[in-house]
């Protein structure tokens, strides 16, 4: 059998087996169902290459994921593990040997008690956070590369966005950054409508989403994602501090996305019972290790084979949870029996006997499992590559620099100018001019009014500058988990985001101090000469923008300035 090489060094994922051929099938009927529909588009929409022959098609092509022989190992302090330790480092496995295949059409749920690695695999799986990462990873019989991840969508277990955008607004700035030049921004706002209709999120479209329920915020969120239109969704506990009615409603969104020939893998901790049976395979993790592997409904029966009854009318997720939260000593019996009964169902396809006969030989607690891919599967895999690739694989962002610049100034103008021009700071900007201008009113032109004119002047040179980096200290901070979240994806250059926010904030954040300035001013009695007034606002400008310029370096250099 081929050794199993780091990760890192290539990104796929498999199908084992008899799939071979039936997915071979399942793309010749893809071919054969949209070739005609799809002939007459533009050469440049994204293709697929299946077998040499290539077709255009709106869809995302199905695919099935294989890994085999995951494990992901940190190093931590010596000190964490053993306070007696003498080691600096201590290396911690966090999973261990994790195989199995996942195919299109299917809700996978990873579940297991807080800690076990569900969040770890479901990042690995989704190309993220490979370091320390052993194994391989097949997507559709190809070692995954980076550049599949663009099939991937991945929504976190946070709802990050820009809240004080429309739920519209969000998703349309989200397709016009992360879908490609090839499609017509008419096209691209026909996707966002399309999205909003399948997420059932026309009632909320044009509200804030501040302002929406957190149900609604976890679609909008999902829905971001299915703008790319991806093969595979990774979601990381989407159901959490949703009430059960919101979660079944999330759940029949997803069903209906498998529909598509999606696959849905998700990890989630306490699901109600409908939620738990509204999945199609569960993968149970405890201490990094599989201790079941198969449908939901086969999950009690197979604990019972193993001793553990659950209670009649008990909740199965419930029972499940709270049979791996139990003390070490049971959770190593399950660990050891899985991985017996998994070697038992493995020798037995290496010996081609997984047929109808072959159910003779398993035990009844084999029969609620599904085998893991085993030693000659895998060969047979690197054997019969089917190619998933785009035309476009080389190109790293969807859309040019310029226009990334143009899409992130539109948006980021559209916050800037909400927050800047708030009722709040406008009432706030123009009754401390008043107020500087009552207190300095009409100084007179004598030398014992010199040092109040110089003191006025030296309290707008510090005032406003000093808001204004305040700004700029907060602003990087406060964007901080959407701009990664948003780059994660691929979505823009960070010097495109840069460049965007400074041209569209700086010119903001000149209006209001220009307008105090120039009531103060005229209030005050200072020099009457307009050069001389220009002089000294564009003076002010200069100082508001340096400030900000600080202000903004101070933010990007703290992770946190909250304190």
């Amino acid at each position: 059998m081929s050794s199993a090489p780091n990760i890192m060094g290539h990104d796929n994922v498999t199908m084992m087996g008899e799939d071979l051929e039936a997915t071979r099938k399942s793309n010749e009927s893809i071919i054969e169902e949209f070739t005609v529909a799809m002939s007459e588009r533009d050469e440049n929409e994204i293709r697929l290459s299946i077998n040499g022959d290539r077709i255009i098609s709106d869809l995302s092509p199905r695919i099935t994921i294989t890994f085999y022989n995951i494990c992901k190992k940190i190093d931590v302090p010596g000190k964490m593990i053993d306070p007696k330790s003498k080691e600096k480092t201590i290396q911690q496995t966090l999973l261990d040997n994790i195989s199995g295949q996942l195919h299109s059409g299917e809700i996978v749920a990873l579940m297991g008690p807080s800690g076990c690695g569900k969040t770890t695999l479901l990042n690995i799986l989704a190309g993220r956070n490979l370091d320390g990462v052993s194994g391989n990873i097949w997507l559709n019989n190809q070692l995954y590369e980076k550049s599949m991840k663009r099939r991937f969508g991945y929504v976190l277990q946070e709802n990050i966005f820009f809240e004080e955008l429309t739920v519209k607004q969000q998703l349309t700035y989200t397709a016009l950054l992360r879908l490609p030049n090839t499609l017509t921004r008419k096209d691209k706002l026909a996707q966002v409508e399309q999205i909003i209709q399948q997420l059932r999120l026309e009632k909320c479209s044009n509200v804030p989403i501040k302002l929406i329920s957190g149900g609604e915020k976890k679609r909008v969120n999902i829905g971001t994602e299915l703008l790319t239109n991806p093969s595979v969704i990774f979601l990381d506990e989407p159901t959490s501090g949703l009430d059960s009615t919101s979660a079944v409603l999330l759940l029949s969104v997803l069903r209906e996305l498998t529909l598509q020939g999606k696959t849905i893998i998700t990890s989630i901790h306490q699901p109600s019972s409908q939620v738990f049976q509204s999945f199609d395979q569960l993968i149970l993790l405890a201490d990094g290790k599989t201790v079941f592997m198969g449908e939901p409904g086969n999950a009690i029966d197979y604990f019972a084979t193993l001793g553990y009854e659950s209670p009649p009318r008990y909740n199965p997720a419930d029972f499940i949870m709270d049979l791996v939260n139990q003390d070490t000593k049971v959770r190593e019996e399950l660990k050891e029996a899985y991985i017996k009964n998994k070697y038992f169902i493995n020798k037995n396809k290496s010996y081609n006997q997984m047929e109808q006969s072959s159910q003779l030989y398993l035990t009844e607690s084999q029969k609620y499992l599904i085998g893991e891919p085993n030693g000659s599967e895998i060969d047979l895999i690197n054997e019969n590559n089917i190619q998933l690739i785009t035309e476009n694989n080389n190109c790293k962002w969807p859309i040019s620099f310029t226009a990334q610049i143009y899409i992130l100034f539109s948006r980021n103008w559209i916050l800037t100018s909400k927050a800047q021009f708030s009722k709040l700071n406008c009432i706030q900007a123009l009754c401390m001019s008043i107020l500087y201008g009552l207190l300095w009113l009409r100084m007179k032109l004598k030398e014992d009014a010199l040092r109040d004119r110089i003191s006025f002047i030296f309290f707008m040179m510090i005032f406003w500058p000093l808001e204004i980096c305040f700004q700029g200290i907060l602003s990087i901070p406060s964007e901080r988990s959407v701009i990664n979240k948003e780059r994660a994806s691929g979505s823009f250059r960070l010097s495109a985001y840069y460049i965007a926010k400074c041209l569209s904030e700086s010119p903001l954040k000149l209006i209001l101090p220009s307008i105090s300035f120039t009531i103060a001013y005229w209030m005050t009695n200072l020099n009457p000469s307009f050069p001389i007034f220009l002089g000294i606002l564009a003076f002010l400008l200069m100082v508001v923008l340096v400030a900000e310029s600080f202000g903004v370096l101070l933010g990007a250099l703290f992770r946190n300035v909250g304190g």
